[in-house]
């Protein structure tokens, strides 16, 4: 078959050669913009023709696309020697990943009403079209489709989600953040469930051997960031000679010999010249700085957390760490339970609006009151824990409407008040998979037969 390009440009008066020529006229008044002398003050109508260009960019890739996938759909290709649509934006041009993200918007056209139409209106820029296409997509195959059978049901609510972000002004590097945490937003159960699994197979172990040791842990994310605050806390600033992985290991044995101190438990002396005298020995943040090793500040756990997802509302943003680490639902309620809150008023296009004053959810002579009649954990189920070492709790949550007062007051260790958040979480939702089973209306809030308070 003949090939049906036309090496000399496209035939004159055709649809291919009129545009062409309005392209033509586009850059010949774009050239005669860069030339001209603007009066005093008129100096914006540059920035007004560089924004009419960019949003033309965006038009003409939707235009692309459109064409992309009639091409596919007809078969045009056939007889010109190109393999692939995406080749043929290559060879004029366009750059792979130009390419793949103008295919991508192709493929997907009629998937994604909401994200064309905003586009089309020019409320997203082309490149967000493409991504929230891509990373929707890859959610959507993601997904547990026993529990989210409706894959079409599914991509809708993560398009509004994504379309949403992109609409306020999140940047492209928010938006990936935002695709990435999909599947963690639509189903926080999912989530809250691989955190429990992760916790259930906690565990650590020791292996000795005639020279040493080795020490090998493994748990749940939100046991990752109390683990990683005190070690934190505990490590020196890098410079004096030691590898991290030395740093950490004198800070783990610090943590350790500061607990006996406290505890008024004899500490083990080692053999003078011996390996591990050495590391007792390295220098330790508080004696680098002058400071006394009682009285430190308490290492803090920096979290992140938005009222709607204490609330368990669906498409909540997840918790998220100083470092970046997601937590479940679960987590953040367990964290939330005694530390200091700080308001934080944001919004989705100005950002920072207002950061209100911290305190303390359960005062100090609260506690200390509390500590003077329980003595340890007041987990249900018994626990030896000693009351120092426990924190504050509120029977009915603070975000519920529970007050901060000794009458909603317990003290719980972090490892049951992380337990008791994880059971409370399992019981709403299996009253929710009951609900949704009977036809049960929820009639908003946390929990509406209970459940949760009963699991607590």
């Amino acid at each position: 078959m003949a090939s049906q390009q036309h090496p000399s440009g496209p035939p004159p008066g055709s649809r291919a050669q009129r545009i062409q020529a309005g392209l033509t006229g586009v850059l010949d008044q774009a050239h005669g913009a860069l030339a001209e002398d603007f009066p005093a003050g008129a100096q914006h109508l540059l920035c007004d023709l560089l924004a009419v260009l960019a949003a033309g960019l965006g038009a003409l890739d939707l235009a692309l696309a459109r064409l992309a996938a009639r091409i596919n759909q007809t078969g045009a290709l056939a007889g010109t020697g190109h393999a692939t649509v995406a080749g043929l934006l290559r060879e004029h041009g366009r750059s792979s990943s130009q390419a793949t993200a103008i295919m991508t918007v192709a493929d997907h056209l009629d998937d994604y009403p909401q994200a064309v139409r905003a586009a089309e209106e020019g409320r997203i820029a082309f490149a967000q079209l493409a991504q929230i296409m891509g990373m929707v997509d890859k959610a959507v195959g993601g997904r547990d489709a026993e529990r989210h059978p409706d894959a079409a049901d599914y991509r809708g609510r993560a398009e509004h989600i994504m379309v949403t972000a992109a609409e306020s002004g999140v940047a492209d590097g928010g938006l990936k953040r935002l695709g990435r945490e999909l599947q963690r937003r639509l189903c926080p159960q999912e989530h809250e469930e691989r955190h429990r699994e992760a916790y259930a197979d906690r565990g650590a172990e020791t292996t000795a051997n005639a020279f040493g040791f080795n020490f090998h842990a493994w748990g749940d994310a939100a046991s990752e960031e109390i683990l990683r605050a005190a070690l934190d806390h505990h490590t020196a600033p890098p410079g004096d000679g030691r590898t991290i992985k030395q740093r950490r290991y004198d800070a783990l044995i610090q943590i350790c010999e500061n607990s006996l101190h406290a505890e008024g438990l004899p500490v083990p002396t080692p053999a003078e010249g011996s390996d591990v005298a050495a590391a007792l020995a390295a220098p330790r943040p508080d004696q680098a700085s002058g400071k006394r090793r009682r009285g430190m500040s308490r290492p803090q756990v920096n979290l992140v957390v938005s009222l709607d997802a204490l609330l368990l509302k669906e498409g909540a943003e997840p918790a998220t760490t100083d470092r970046g680490r997601l937590l479940p639902p679960s987590a953040a309620r367990a964290f939330a339970s005694d530390c200091v809150l700080r308001r934080v008023v944001t919004d989705p296009v100005k950002g920072l609006v207002d950061i209100g004053r911290a305190r303390r959810t359960f005062p100090a002579p609260l506690l200390q009151a509390l500590g003077a009649t329980a003595g340890t954990c007041q987990w249900e189920e018994g626990c030896s824990v000693p009351a120092r070492w426990c924190q504050g709790d509120h029977r009915t949550e603070w975000w519920e409407g529970g007050t901060t007062t000794p009458s909603n007051a317990q003290l719980l260790c972090g490892r049951h008040n992380r337990e008791k958040h994880m059971r409370r979480l399992e019981a709403h939702y299996r009253a929710r998979r009951h609900n949704t089973r009977t036809g049960k209306h929820e009639a908003g809030g946390d929990d509406e037969d209970g459940a949760l308070g009963r699991a607590a």
